[in-house]
């Protein structure tokens, strides 16, 4: 039972244009639950536009209506124009208003209600009607609880299944982590009866990357560390290595998992540097926190997976990681 839902219908009835935002670097789920909840919300007949902070990655432009999205970086003026004649603000997988980068000041210039569905752990985002469950497998799980809690079970066709199942997909590694209850397989066994194919989807998921890309995730494991504690792995992805193997958005998705196939390593850290500064992804496994890691540099996330960001030169934060772990 979700509490407040009839806060939740009364917000999107009243509304008329509805802005949904995802996290910066929008991975499957955040890409998953904006458009689910945008395909949802135009079947009610809503005028309902996402905006993302910067580009997702070049491997999702196969999903129907991801090209119709507006990228901040790439068009500020029209995602502005967008949020400050919206009614209503939808924030979707993300748990600070941080995590939306520069479209954070414009979203606080306009004030409207909002609605914040989310399964990261600790909300620092106020909102009328916040729908925030840790525990979720991923924020697309929330957004079919969310419409089938509003009684529109049946709006969710096949095209709206798809985006649900890409977010539980790509955010349990086709259900090999966080995927221990039971629930998520009687709503992924319903998401099926659609008629989407489970197994074609993952291969568009998880099998459309390019040979550069398979070229670096070589290169990168190999030049792979293994801290002093033989537990913990560290992979650095710098700008010189983007260049050599003809880096494309988002080709780094899934390598901090990769070392956690070592049977002696229970942290995975990524360091990837981007041109506006020093992004660090944490995985783990069993009872082995990484976001406490994560939040001693501002950051945060799941026990299990967590990042932050740094504005200084890879070496240094190379540097403060190592004297840290």
């Amino acid at each position: 039972m979700i509490k407040n839902i009839e806060t939740a219908r009364r917000l999107i009835s009243e509304a008329t244009n509805i802005v949904l935002t995802g996290h910066i670097g929008p991975d499957g789920d955040a890409v998953g639950s904006t458009l689910a909840m945008a395909y949802y919300l135009r079947s009610l007949g809503k005028n309902a536009s996402v905006i993302y902070p910067n580009a997702y990655p070049d491997f999702y432009n196969w999903i129907p209506g991801i090209k119709d999205t507006v990228v901040f970086e790439q068009d500020p003026d029209h995602a502005t124009r967008l949020i400050n004649e919206s009614d209503l603000h939808i924030c979707l997988d993300y748990n600070q208003l941080s995590r939306i980068s520069a479209v954070r000041p414009i979203v606080e210039a306009h004030p409207t209600p909002r609605i914040v569905i989310d399964h990261h752990i600790g909300l620092e985002i106020e909102g009328e009607f916040t729908l925030s469950v840790p525990e979720a497998a991923a924020t697309c799980q929330l957004v079919y609880e969310f419409i089938c809690a509003l009684g529109d079970k049946d709006r969710i066709d096949r095209q709206l299944a798809e985006y649900i199942m890409i977010g539980i997909t790509t955010d349990t590694g086709n259900t090999a982590f966080s995927a221990n209850d039971p629930k998520l397989y009687y709503i992924i066994g319903d998401l099926i009866s659609t008629g989407i194919d489970k197994t074609a989807l993952y291969n568009r998921l998880f099998h459309t990357y390019t040979a550069d890309r398979f070229r670096l995730m070589s290169y990168l494991m190999s030049k792979m560390e293994l801290l002093d504690d033989g537990k913990t792995a560290l992979v650095v992805l710098s700008m010189a290595d983007k260049r050599k193997y003809n880096y494309k958005n988002g080709d780094h998705e899934g390598f901090v998992n990769m070392p956690l196939q070592i049977s002696s390593v229970t942290r995975s850290i990524l360091v990837r540097e981007d041109k506006n500064g020093i992004n660090v992804s944490f995985r783990s496994v069993g009872d082995v926190p990484v976001n406490t890691i994560a939040a001693l540099f501002g950051g945060g996330g799941h026990k299990n997976a967590a990042g932050c960001e740094f504005d200084i030169p890879l070496r240094e934060v190379l540097d403060r990681l190592k004297r840290v772990l």
